[in-house]
């Protein structure tokens, strides 16, 4: 490789906190107008890397040379100016501003130069119309959805006239039409000479839109392979540093009769005449876009929004609750799309976070907590499900993703619910967390669980239900069993 083609040199990077290692000795290259991807476990050291680039934290040795120059002793500012962004799993805009506003934020006093509100309005209008986008420039970014938040990120980051963007799971939050639409916008990105380093949990990203592939595991780099040399399979296991069978494990178990069922239901504006029946052991599929109504439906379902019209009704009984605890005390579960909104207190207990909304149910005596009663059952179920934690009584804000997601999981299942709605269960979590939620729930299926599974990721949804229902713009398109639905066709509903 020639010099003048490498972008981004690490060499030796080590970096420890409190003489924990995080990153060892871990070498990269780059060249210019490459996309790599970067993939391993959660707390593999990928976040840490990223921060190391671009200067939020020093490693303990190695160096970092962009454009060959070392980076070392730059602030972050610095390194910005230099050329290298980062685009965060947390989108970092300020939804009160508009789209222009955040495109230019900290930079309408530049060196020579001052732009008022019209001239950072043309210039992100100029922007956006070289790369074909049609976001209203004067839009409050609060009222944007998460795809063009997205697009917003990267654009500010083109605008900084960034060489090298470091984006982390850029995806998590996109549909399928979304992310095809992300990876034209890459694509032209690399033509360009701009390089990319990403992060994604999603194996068919991660073989469609890179050129390379890095591993970390447990702070080490395994090895940097074309996407010749690696499939997703064998990928997966220099992740996790063992073989594994099948991303998807099978179970074979009888479905039963209806728990559940749906006639003609609304919930105007967010979606219409839905009607669906949902068995004993049995995973029932709701896929679509974003925005087109599959998380409205499960929030009606477990009372967080109310109907409009049409019936529910619960093993042949009418079932109408006026809030999420009518919809616990009668046997439902439900984990939200964003745990981070809808489900951690970040601030609580790994213990305190599972017994959250469950006091009454069962560990409450007069005006007391049965504190060993809770701390038993929270301990219990902790070890059921493989939660990793440091110390007893660890916050769950220092938990991985993963972690994070089963302790949510241990919430539900403490209530012994017979309806779960699931509404994006891997959103954001590594390879072999994922796995574990996927064993986690035919096993729930075994045990005669109805679960009602929403999904973007359409690969996850297909393998793990029984039957899918496609629902776009707020109208049911199409019921399809496991064996007559397939990515296209799926698609296609989704679209219509």
């Amino acid at each position: 490789m020639a010099m003048q083609d490498c972008l981004l040199k690490i060499k030796g990077i080590s970096l420890e906190f409190s003489g924990t290692p995080i990153l060892k000795l871990v070498n990269l290259s780059l060249n210019q107008g490459e996309i790599h991807a970067l993939v391993g476990e959660n707390g593999a050291g990928k976040s840490s890397l990223f921060k190391c680039i671009l200067g939020i934290i020093s490693p303990s040795q190695g160096e970092i040379i962009f454009l060959n120059e070392s980076l070392s002793g730059y602030s972050i500012r610095e390194i910005l100016r230099k050329g290298i962004a980062m685009i965060h799993q947390e989108l970092m805009l300020i939804p009160e501003l508009t789209v222009a506003e955040n495109i230019f934020l900290g930079r309408e006093s530049m060196p020579g130069k001052r732009m008022g509100l019209r001239e950072i309005n043309q210039a992100t209008t100029d922007l956006f119309q070289e790369y074909d986008l049609d976001i209203p420039v004067g839009a409050f970014v609060k009222d944007l959805s998460i795809a063009h938040q997205q697009i917003i990120e990267i654009m500010r980051s083109v605008s900084q006239k960034a060489r090298l963007i470091l984006m982390d799971e850029p995806t998590s939050s996109l549909t399928e039409k979304e992310i095809t639409f992300f990876k034209q916008l890459i694509f032209r990105l690399k033509s360009e000479g701009i390089s990319i380093v990403f992060t994604s949990h999603k194996m068919d990203e991660v073989f469609g839109f890179s050129d390379k592939i890095s591993v970390l595991r447990d702070g080490e780099m395994v090895g940097t392979f074309s996407k010749e040399e690696v499939n997703p399979m064998s990928l997966v296991q220099k992740m996790v540093g063992r073989e594994m069978k099948d991303f998807y494990p099978k179970a074979i178990s009888e479905v039963g009769e209806s728990i559940l069922s749906v006639d003609d239901l609304s919930c105007v504006p967010h979606f219409e005449h839905v009607n669906f029946t949902l068995c004993v052991g049995e995973v029932l599929g709701l896929s679509g876009l974003v925005g087109a109504g599959r998380s409205d439906i499960g929030q009606v379902l477990f009372g967080i929004k109310k109907k409009t019209s049409g019936q529910m009704f619960l093993k042949g009984q009418v079932y109408n609750p006026e809030n999420p605890s009518d919809a616990l005390r009668a046997g439902f579960g439900y984990l939200g799309e964003d745990r981070k909104e809808m489900g951690i207190i970040p601030e609580m207990n790994i213990t305190e976070n599972m017994s959250l909304g469950l006091l009454d149910a069962g560990y409450r005596k007069l005006c007391f907590i049965d504190d060993e009663k809770e701390n038993s059952d929270a301990m219990d179920m902790q070890g059921r499900l493989s939660v990793h934690s440091a110390k007893e009584g660890q916050r769950i804000q220092n938990l991985s993703g993963g972690n994070q997601q089963k302790v949510l999981f241990g919430r539900i299942l403490l209530n012994n619910p017979e309806v779960l709605i699931l509404d994006e269960p891997t959103r954001g979590i590594d390879v072999m967390s994922k796995f574990e939620i996927y064993t986690l729930i035919l096993s729930l299926k075994k045990q005669g669980k109805a679960i009602l599974l929403i999904s973007s990721d359409l690969p996850e949804l297909l393998a793990m239900s029984d039957r899918v229902i496609v629902i776009s713009k707020g109208k049911q398109m199409a019921e399809m069993t496991r064996e007559e639905a397939s990515p296209e066709q799926v698609l296609a509903y989704a679209l219509h």
